[in-house]
């Protein structure tokens, strides 16, 4: 018989529009998993209080039927040195494909290691 189900969201902005959205993550083993992402505003982000959990979580891979960024439909994550994460997938830049990184959050620019495994912070679900 499985435990009750342990899942929290976590606040994740859209590296194309700049705009929020939240990331279900279920917590599988010692992994956390994203399972779903909606859009939110950033009203209800502090309302419903999501930026004050600072329980870390490493997140890994993703659920098959996890739908990607709402905003622009990239299926990767990555998180900044500023402790906040954005949708990654490559960007044309300058007309050439680039694997660098710019968090949506700070503006920081640099080439991801390891984007699919992130200790995040989440809010109970």
């Amino acid at each position: 018989m499985a435990g009750p189900l342990n899942a929290k969201v976590v606040i994740a902005r859209c590296s194309n529009t700049k705009k929020s959205f939240g990331i279900r993550i279920e917590q599988r083993g010692n992994s956390w998993v994203p399972t779903w992402a909606f859009p939110i505003d950033e009203c209800k982000i502090k309302r419903e209080g999501f930026e004050a959990d600072s329980q870390s979580n490493p997140m890994t891979g993703q659920d098959e039927k996890y739908p990607g960024c709402p905003h622009c439909g990239r299926m990767s994550r990555c998180g900044c040195n500023c402790n906040k994460i954005g949708c990654y997938g490559g960007v044309l830049k300058d007309g050439v494909f680039s694997e660098h990184y710019t968090c949506p959050w700070c503006g920081n620019e640099f080439l991801p290691v390891g984007a699919e495994y992130l200790d995040v912070s989440g809010r109970d679900y």
